[in-house]
């Protein structure tokens, strides 16, 4: 799937005057935090046994 310029225009105006900061990096610092959380779940469950 080919996006077109008019798209990624569109794309990065909506990023561009979103409310929150930075917002084009935050999607990556949001999957860290995630990842984060669920090494330490994982740590938890297992130490039970």
């Amino acid at each position: 799937m080919v996006q077109t310029a008019a798209a990624m225009e569109a794309y990065n105006a909506y990023w561009a005057s979103s409310y929150l900061p930075s917002a084009h990096i935050l999607w990556m610092v949001v999957i860290l935090i995630v990842a984060l959380v669920a090494l330490w779940q994982a740590r938890t469950f297992v130490s039970k046994f």
